[in-house]
């Protein structure tokens, strides 16, 4: 019996991949054991990798021996540790991350996070975070109900489950605010002062901590410095750094 479910499930999987063949999101090339990207797609998408700013992530694709802080971080000062992406903001890298935020195309997020798992992975700072809690940083709910999920939720979920680190969705944004796009670092940071909160059921859980926030594209660092902001304040977290898919 015990060996008979497995084997069920494997030829269910092989039926509907006969019926509704799975394609990369890329290329379009059939992928025979399902997922959303062939080996080759997934191999040649732009890792990030040193040297890069070890503030905010920023790549540098000159040659450095030591660590840097970009000229965007001159003079900063945020909340969080550091932080770090995966993946170069790139033409590939931003159709994979619109495929999940504006096609609601979540199973994405399965194979995304695998690229985020490597990065965890490979930047040695993240040892001290051996015992981190992610957390994803959430949408207004009129906007999650408009895009039928939220992509960070997923990404930290997914990762959840290939790293062993708890999900725990324990911030809320509690006010409505304009798109960032348009906006500078200084105005993003006033649009978002007093847009989160922490659940209150997860004070407790969270108190003393060390955190991973999660999410898919880091731009200025506005919404991960608020969302620190609050982490500290509230939930009187220890350690914050930032892990995203996308360095935009």
């Amino acid at each position: 019996m015990l060996k008979w479910k497995p084997s069920f499930r494997a030829f269910g999987s092989r039926f509907l991949d006969f019926l509704y063949p799975a394609l990369c999101e890329l290329c379009k090339a059939p992928l025979a054991q399902g997922g959303s990207l062939c080996k080759g797609c997934a191999k040649e998408l732009p890792r990030i990798k040193a040297p890069f700013c070890g503030n905010c992530g920023e790549v540098f694709d000159g040659r450095l021996e030591e660590d840097f802080r970009c000229q965007n971080c001159l003079g900063l000062c945020h909340d969080f540790d550091f932080a770090r992406a995966s993946l170069k903001g790139l033409e590939t890298s931003f159709h994979l991350v619109h495929a999940v935020k504006y096609r609601r195309q979540f199973f994405l997020a399965r194979d995304l996070a695998h690229f985020m798992q490597e990065t965890l992975e490979a930047d040695e700072r993240f040892q001290d975070y051996r015992n981190a809690i992610l957390v994803p940083v959430p949408l207004h709910w009129r906007r999650q109900q408009w895009r039928q999920g939220n992509q960070a939720y997923e990404l930290s979920r997914e990762l959840s489950k290939i790293s062993g680190l708890v999900h725990c969705h324990s911030l809320r944004r509690v006010r409505s605010t304009q798109t960032q796009t348009k906006l500078n670092r200084k105005q993003r940071l006033s649009n978002l002062r007093g847009a989160f909160q922490v659940k209150k059921r997860f004070l407790k859980k969270l108190r003393g901590k060390r955190i991973i926030l999660i999410d898919d594209v880091f731009t200025t660092g506005a919404t991960a410095h608020e969302c620190t902001r609050i982490l500290r304040h509230d939930a009187f977290t220890s350690k914050v750094a930032i892990l995203t898919l996308v360095r935009g």
